[in-house]
């Protein structure tokens, strides 16, 4: 078996896949010491629900800008399936625009959130914070329009390498071409 070898440019090709394997996997490691904890010597770690709930949070988004960029993401296509072959270019169009427009509408909406959870009405720096660690929300709310940015990104590279041709090349970023699909549009 031949060993790819771990370069900076593959890391932060697969960022989006990086951080959701460590999140993912500090949650678990962190929820089952604290099960442990909690039974065998009676004292949980203090906070364990706020840090898990912040890593789950980084992990459900992150990993949704992942599995968007390797079409992942489940579908019911079966109706687009059955369509002719002009009209279901057609409605595959209009679904990805519709998609692309409400992506970029959620990744505006959550920016907005993020920055009232950071500064107050008048606009001064007073970030909210969690109730027993007293860690600042923002730094687990960012991960929405962070998640939510990337999957504006990977549809915006789409449309212009796959829909528009506009660059050289029939394969999307993650690597599949359009034949080899990988989950529904």
């Amino acid at each position: 078996m031949a060993h790819k070898k771990i370069t900076v440019a593959s890391v932060l090709k697969n960022l989006d896949a990086i951080i959701t394997c460590v999140t993912l996997s500090v949650c678990v490691i962190l929820v089952n010491v604290n099960v442990i904890l909690r039974y065998v010597i009676k004292q949980p770690i203090p906070g364990c629900e706020e840090i898990v709930t912040g890593f789950f949070v980084w992990t459900v988004f992150i990993g949704c800008a992942y599995a968007h960029r390797m079409h992942a993401h489940l579908g019911v296509d079966i109706l687009v399936n059955i369509m002719p072959g002009k009209m279901k270019k057609v409605v595959e169009n209009v679904v990805f625009f519709l998609e692309l427009a409400i992506l970029i509408l959620v990744t505006y909406i959550s920016a907005q959130y993020v920055y009232h959870l950071m500064f107050n009405l008048s606009g001064a720096w007073k970030p909210a914070l969690t109730d027993v660690l007293r860690f600042p929300v923002w730094y687990i709310a960012i991960a929405v329009p962070i998640g939510f940015g990337l999957c504006t990104i990977f549809s915006i590279i789409e449309l212009l390498t796959n829909k528009l041709h506009l660059f050289k090349g029939s394969s999307d970023q993650s690597g599949h071409t359009p034949e080899q699909g990988g989950g529904a549009v």
